[in-house]
């Protein structure tokens, strides 16, 4: 009867067809990440497995979900899928230069050409995503400049100085509200 569960739709065409396209789909996608490494410069001092010693590293088993980045004037979106890839590479041990490769496989192809195009125009002599060596610090900033609806930041801060409790809004409510504008504004706590 055991067996009977673990074989439970192992016949079914299905979900064949449908484990074969999502390994088809991952191998691609390995393919396409290992040429792209292979083409940029190996400059950045911070390799992919920085530990030393003969310790093994900590290895953390996790899945993420993170969508495609369609590349939309929208500051949450950018701010949930630049969150997303940060929690990832929080347990992946990548490079910074690995970190722009893997963001750019996670957003539309017009994206990518953006970045290209804006490595090209701060790096004349360069002219190439492939040559250039930004750190995933100014791609990120970067994204959120190009991405980022003009006066946002205005916005919100306005938003932040000018926060007042609803009167049937409760204390933590208000204080999520508050905690969140100020992240988002990259304000520190002055304590």
């Amino acid at each position: 009867m055991v067996d009977e569960k673990k074989d439970e739709g192992a016949g079914d065409p299905i979900k064949i067809l449908l484990e074969e396209a999502l390994e088809q789909q991952r191998n691609a996608m390995m393919d396409s990440f290992a040429q792209i490494l292979q083409r940029l410069p190996r400059g950045d001092a911070s390799a992919s497995s920085s530990y030393s010693g003969n310790a093994t590293p900590f290895k953390v088993q996790v899945n993420f979900e993170i969508p495609i980045f369609e590349g939309k004037i929208d500051a949450d979106a950018v701010d949930k899928w630049l969150n997303l890839l940060e929690g990832y590479f929080s347990v992946h041990n990548f490079s910074s230069r690995e970190k722009i490769v893997f963001a750019l496989l996670k957003a539309t192809p017009h994206v990518k050409d953006w970045w290209e195009t804006y490595c090209e125009q701060k790096d004349e002599t360069t002219g190439s995503l492939f040559s250039a060596a930004p750190t995933w610090d100014s791609f990120r900033d970067a994204i959120k400049e190009q991405y980022y609806p003009v006066g946002s930041y205005e916005d919100e801060y306005i938003k932040w100085t000018t926060l007042r409790q609803g009167r049937d809004q409760d204390v933590r409510e208000f204080t999520n509200i508050f905690h969140t504008l100020r992240t988002k504004l990259g304000i520190k706590d002055t304590e």
